[in-house]
């Protein structure tokens, strides 16, 4: 948490850091136990659960709340929030766009966890991003915050799509001559990354990886490699054109403000999680409402539903 606290020019939260780790913690383990997740073993045999795969990890979820008894509405997109005389929101409004007609949901509660806003950036999953859920927000009164911090870049291999940064701490990144790039990271050197691609192309190997690790960074995230798989590039040893593509708020911090450990935002009956949500504020920004505009909805929302005086989670 220190080197986190570092690289945020110490704005961070220890106690909501603190938070999120051990709810993680947490999660991954029930998520072996009750979930059966099939994490990939380790040479000793025991598992790495320190990686998700976001489709089989979404299969489980989709199950479990079914299980549950949730409605699921595919193909649904909520349009706007509703709210009640008093100003709590109290459902949602939406289209099915298979069925071709409209839908509305009434809720005790309606729960924002709609991922975060890099519309047409380029990196992977994130081109239909359209922040919606930070518009559903301000539409109804609720506050931004952090939204000075939603504009992050993560590295990816030049032509691809892949903005999956964490093994490129086991990188070193070279100038367009073969130079060694100085003070180029990951983590702390992005910047001088992006200084450099101003004027000149900026390379980079995985060099910084033992035998050991290698085989594990292709057990944890086999996706990551599939790129240079396809491309016939080893990035072990071979060194290939990076690039910096825009991860707005899926990767930045702002969002919806957060105001207690429930997850409640500043307008009653409303919460958020995720990459929607961002925490407490000691200044947060009040959000104007944009300009209602077409927004295309290119991908399927899950939507679970309690039904009257439940629970309307809009992922």
């Amino acid at each position: 948490m220190a080197s986190r606290e570092a690289l945020g020019g110490f704005l961070a939260d220890r106690r909501w850091m603190t938070r999120v780790l051990d709810q993680t913690y947490a999660g991954m383990n029930e998520l072996a136990a009750t979930g059966r997740y099939p994490f990939p073993t380790g040479p000793d045999g025991k598992q790495l659960r320190n990686g998700l795969q976001g489709p089989e990890y979404m299969r489980r979820m989709r199950i479990r709340v079914q299980r549950a008894g949730a409605r699921v509405l595919d193909h649904s997109p909520v349009t706007e929030l509703f709210t009640d005389p008093s100003g709590a929101v109290s459902g949602a409004r939406g289209h099915q766009r298979q069925a071709g007609q409209p839908y509305r949901v009434r809720a005790g509660a309606v729960v924002l966890a709609t991922g975060g806003c890099a519309f047409l950036s380029g990196a992977l999953g994130c081109n239909v991003n359209t922040g919606d859920g930070a518009l559903f927000a301000a539409e109804v009164g609720a506050e931004l915050s952090g939204m000075e911090f939603s504009n992050a870049y993560g590295i990816a291999p030049e032509g691809t799509s892949v903005t999956k940064t964490a093994f490129y701490s086991f990188a070193t990144f070279y100038r367009e001559d073969g130079t060694v790039l100085e003070g180029a990271a990951s983590q702390g050197g992005r910047s001088i990354i992006a200084r450099a691609l101003l004027s000149e192309k900026v390379y980079c190997r995985l060099d910084r990886a033992d035998t050991a690790a290698r085989q594990a960074m292709r057990l944890a995230q086999p996706n990551f490699f599939l790129t240079f798989d396809r491309l016939g590039i080893d990035p072990f040893t071979q060194r290939f054109a990076v690039t910096l593509l825009a991860e707005g708020t899926v990767r930045g911090t702002g969002g919806i403000r957060i105001t207690g450990d429930d997850c409640s935002t500043t307008v009653a009956g409303l919460y958020s999680a995720g990459d929607a949500a961002t925490g407490p504020a000691p200044s947060p920004c009040p959000a104007r409402p944009p300009h209602r505009r077409h927004r295309p909805h290119l991908w399927r929302w899950p939507r679970d539903r309690t039904g009257l005086g439940g629970t309307l989670h809009h992922l």
